[in-house]
């Protein structure tokens, strides 16, 4: 997860008096788990240092470290970050992962065994139940009974209550926490040990969840018919714009509470992009409070609704950079990418507002293509989205998906990725516009000349070989039409092609016009705007066509499998 050095990022541009915890999470990309392990344990003070940590920025810090790694940290921890990490991590969805629970349990009695013991035993107590019902087996024997056999793998510390680990990886931790319990509170342990009978897990599980939701509600974990609403688009027009009453979060002015802000996920999500430069213009240090909450909020509400089982590093990443994305298409579109006029939409707005503008306007590219779907040739054709070739189909099928994506064809590790600025949806809008101009063309084309059963019925047919093999039929003065060339015709179209040419690369560039202006007559009723787009694409599809190639001997132009033309 680290990021090139930027000039400016967010937490340089809204930079105050930084503790020293606020200097460390500022290099939180550059320095390794290690690192700030380090320079924590070996300051002035560390358990301050700790204490002052957000609780959500401090479960990422345990993240980035390492969770066994941690244990100087987690022993400095305060009850509130010890909350938040069992509440982020012990759960999957709204079922108690029990293994993971035990080893939470495991680091924190290893940090402080006698405050785990009491927390156990009072404001934990609930999780104890579950817990131990879960993973431990219990009989009892009476004293007077010593012929009852007790069976291999039982253990005891008073010679009544028998226990075994359900789980014999957890055996020596429940062994040792058991005893520890008994040690501090012999009646504690029998009440303990001898109501687990009586629970019913489902009943526990469900009181605790819903405590934990309310917990996390607080940090913007809301559930998810509630944290959908995020996705609610707003038109541009319902956005305050300057000089309007600002929608604003009350943030407090006391120092103590502010120091409790989330820093990171502002950190993380705007890195290289325009929300970094529009909040340089935010010098209020109460707004600039309220935009580090509201941001955290609005990166934990996405994640509620992915459903996100337990967080990891990249999760961060991904949901932040999904909600700076968002934000960056409202700003830019707004604002013509103004850094000043974008910060004033910034404190005259909600975070979640302008998220839901930026949605908003990338559902509109949605319903362009949802709309001309309906009517498309090459749907009413019966072909399915990758007659457009893998990248036109991919992105294309990422632009119809509920919640749009972007097709990158794994040029950035991804085959798609959230949208994260306008020139995003511009390099969307152009490419859809492209499709929809080529999709007139094949209409306006097979309306002349059918496609026939031996074209149609090619698992592997593509606009572009019926396009470039009509064309070459075209230049070999051949009967209009789409059915495959011979071998020989192949390399004779190529040879007019590369006619001059003695040499690759093969450039072919006296013919670019010519295919471009052959197809545009034949598109000649589309309206100005796809024929524009239409240029373009035909322009683009000969540049793949030229690449392909520019390499090949004249004696392999023949090749009956490739991406543009059929031969037979």
């Amino acid at each position: 997860m680290n990021h090139p050095s930027k000039p400016h990022s967010p937490d340089k541009i809204m930079e105050g008096p930084a503790s020293h915890g606020t200097t460390l999470l500022r290099e939180f990309d550059s320095l390794s788990g290690g690192q700030i392990l380090e320079r924590i344990l070996h300051g002035k003070n560390p358990r301050k240092v700790v204490e002052e940590f957000p609780a959500g920025d401090f479960f990422w810090l345990i993240k980035k470290i390492g969770s066994d790694d941690s244990l100087a940290l987690l022993e400095l921890a305060t009850p509130e970050q010890w909350q938040y990490i069992l509440d982020m991590d012990i759960w999957d969805r709204d079922e108690i992962n029990t293994g993971e629970a035990l080893q939470w349990l495991r680091r924190r009695f290893e940090t402080d065994s006698r405050k785990t013991v009491a927390w156990l035993l009072e404001e934990g107590s609930a999780l104890a139940f579950f817990i131990f019902q879960k993973s431990l087996e219990v009989m009892a024997r009476e004293e007077d009974d010593n012929e009852k056999e007790i069976p291999e793998g039982f253990f005891t510390h008073e010679g009544v209550i028998y226990l075994r680990a359900v789980e014999t990886e957890f055996e020596p931790f429940l062994r040792e926490l058991t005893g520890a319990i008994a040690a501090a509170s012999m009646p504690a342990f029998h009440s303990l040990m001898s109501s687990l009978a009586g629970v019913i897990p489902s009943e526990l599980q469900d009181g605790m969840s819903r405590m934990r939701n309310v917990r996390l509600a607080e940090y913007g974990f809301l559930p998810f018919d509630e944290a959908v609403s995020i996705y609610s688009p707003l038109s541009l027009e319902q956005i305050n714009l300057a000089g309007k009453p600002a929608a604003i979060v009350d943030i407090t002015a006391d120092e103590e509470a502010r120091a409790l802000i989330p820093f990171l996920p502002l950190h993380e999500g705007p890195q290289g992009s325009f929300l970094q430069e529009a909040l340089r213009a935010v010098k209020d240090p109460l707004i600039q409070d309220r935009m580090r909450l509201e941001f955290a909020g609005l990166a934990n509400q996405i994640a509620s609704v992915e459903g996100l089982a337990r967080m990891e590093l990249a999760d961060l990443v991904r949901t932040t950079r999904k909600a700076a994305g968002y934000l960056n298409i409202a700003l830019e579109e707004m604002t013509a990418r103004d850094p000043g006029r974008a910060g004033t939409l910034l404190q005259s707005n909600t975070l979640t507002s302008l998220f839901r503008a930026g949605f908003g306007l990338t559902l509109r590219v949605k319903r362009v293509a949802e709309t001309w779907l309906r009517m498309a040739w090459f749907r009413r054709s019966g072909f399915a989205d990758d007659f457009w070739g893998d990248e036109r189909g991919s992105l294309l099928s990422g632009l119809i998906l509920k919640k749009p994506l972007l097709y990158t064809g794994l040029k950035e590790g991804e085959l798609y990725r959230d949208f994260a600025g306008a020139d995003d949806l511009t390099r969307a809008s152009r490419a859809l516009m492209g499709l929809i101009a080529m999709d007139g063309l094949m209409d306006a084309l097979t309306k002349e000349i059918p496609i026939g059963p031996e074209c149609s019925e090619r698992d592997d047919l593509t606009c572009f070989h019926l396009l470039l093999t009509f064309w070459a039929r075209r230049r070999l003065g051949l009967e209009p039409g789409f059915a495959a060339i011979e071998p020989g015709e192949a390399r004779a179209f190529f040879a007019i092609l590369r006619e001059g040419e003695t040499a690759p690369p093969y450039r072919m560039a006296r013919f670019r016009d010519v295919f471009i202006e052959d197809m545009l007559g034949i598109a000649s009723k589309l309206p100005d705007d796809l024929r524009a787009a239409l240029r373009e694409e035909l322009s683009n599809i000969w540049e793949e066509f030229r690449a392909e190639y520019e390499e090949v001997p004249p004696a392999d132009t023949d090749m009956k499998h490739n991406p543009f033309l059929m031969i037979g």
